[in-house]
């Protein structure tokens, strides 16, 4: 029964100028990323996160280890939880591909049906989504439901003797135990992968997934027991 808290890395230049990152490597947090990431490190300093688990790209690894350092927790790097593999739109801007006549058809697929879509010599966002509910799904396999408490039995201690047991004053029965806590899990991602994660959380339709907000360095947070899930909040900020 996990917390999963599914964290969006802090901004970078190419959000700023409004390109496609997907894999590209050395993308690195700009000042405003890094002063996002610190602020929701602090957003989170209460919280007792069991495990971080991050993308192997820069941006996301970055902002892990803000969380991850004050808590000497190593971070648990998972290439499936990646952003988009956007293929040859990587680096480009979306003014660009959505204007250019060799792709601004595909790009009007991409907004309008995603079920459909295919980045050039990249991933279909179908296939992105699966692969990171699968990793979700693995990560969340890891980490069972605790063993329950058991509760007291409330007999008196001399209850074996007949004597006793009928001049003994009748015991109080102790309150129920306390349910075990679920461990808090944090998985640092990127915008689509985590809407995309939310959007098969919530049973929405696929062609829906971007109508999820995720800003730069949010949390959203999501309760898994077995087949039940609770989206509990989404795009959460410090700033």
């Amino acid at each position: 029964m996990p917390l999963l808290l599914l964290v969006r890395h802090g901004t970078n230049d190419w959000v700023k100028e409004g390109r496609l990152p997907g894999q590209a490597p050395n993308l690195h947090l700009n000042g405003d990323g890094r002063a996002q990431a610190e602020a929701l490190a602090k957003l989170l300093e209460k919280q007792p996160i069991a495990a971080i688990y991050s993308s192997h790209l820069e941006r996301a690894i970055e902002t892990a280890w803000r969380i991850a350092a004050p808590r000497g927790l190593p971070i648990h790097i998972r290439r499936t939880l990646a952003d988009t593999d956007t293929g040859d739109y990587t680096a480009r801007t979306i003014k660009e591909i959505s204007e250019a006549e060799g792709s601004r058809d595909s790009w009007k697929v991409i907004l309008e049906k995603p079920s459909l879509a295919r980045l050039p010599n990249g991933e279909s966002l179908l296939e992105m989504q699966a692969r990171v509910v699968a990793e979700l799904t693995r990560i969340c396999a890891a980490y069972p439901d605790p063993e329950p408490p058991k509760e007291a039995s409330g007999e008196h201690p001399d209850s074996g003797s007949s004597d006793t047991a009928k001049s003994a004053p009748p015991t109080q029965s102790s309150p129920p135990p306390e349910p075990p806590a679920p461990a808090i899990i944090l998985v640092l991602m990127h915008a689509d992968p985590i809407k995309a994660a939310l959007a098969h959380f919530l049973g929405m339709p696929f062609d829906n997934f971007q109508r999820l907000g995720t800003s730069p360095a949010s949390v959203s947070t999501v309760m898994v027991h077995g087949d039940q899930v609770m989206v509990m909040n989404i795009n959460r900020t410090a700033q």
